[in-house]
């Protein structure tokens, strides 16, 4: 049975344990990635009318593969 002292000893967090490297390498691949500018896009639809939007997506449009509807389908899909 484990006494308090034991149980205080197996259960504590080593301060000065090595956990995941380094943080001398903190942010390494934010940095090396090329800054692109966010591209303007028309705005989504809100409320009843994006509700429409993904009706027509699902139901109206439905793109069938394999007598199956496919959520994404690929190019190679006509």
């Amino acid at each position: 049975m484990a006494t308090p002292r034991m149980y205080h000893q197996m259960h504590t967090f080593k301060a000065n344990a090595k956990v995941h490297g380094s943080l001398a390498r903190a942010g390494k691949v934010k940095s090396q990635t090329p800054k692109v500018e966010k591209t303007e896009k028309p705005k989504k639809p809100k409320g009843r009318a994006y509700k429409r939007l993904l009706y027509t997506r699902r139901f109206v449009n439905v793109t069938l593969v394999n007598g199956k509807r496919r959520m994404n389908p690929g190019p190679s899909v006509q």
